[in-house]
């Protein structure tokens, strides 16, 4: 299954190479985890702020999501690509965890 990705621009009409960024970014997301299946890119301006909010979908009905805001586009995307690297790779971890011990070793 591919990825799909999904931008939305709210209140301003941001120039194509804040969009292509924003995709190029959030696509990297693909790297650490495999599963994701759908990023919708959420971007918005108010009271001078530029706010970025990211959902990721993966299987087995597991989201991630991310917001920030800041006075530039470019830096609130960058900060909440960083927190949804954190939150993929925290998941993935737990994943791990749960498949602790060596399935041979039943014990005696």
């Amino acid at each position: 299954m591919s990825l799909r990705i999904d931008f939305t621009d709210r209140h301003e009409s941001h120039p194509s190479s804040v969009k292509e960024y924003a995709i190029e970014k959030v696509g990297r997301l693909e790297r650490y985890f495999n599963g994701v299946q759908h990023i919708e890119i959420i971007l918005d301006q108010e009271h001078g702020q530029h706010s970025a909010e990211v959902l990721v979908s993966a299987p087995q009905n597991q989201h991630f999501v991310g917001h920030c805001s800041d006075d530039s586009v470019m830096v609130a995307v960058d900060r909440v690509v960083e927190k949804l690297e954190k939150q993929v790779k925290r998941y993935k971890e737990r994943l791990k965890d749960h498949r602790k011990g060596d399935p041979g070793n039943n014990g005696p």
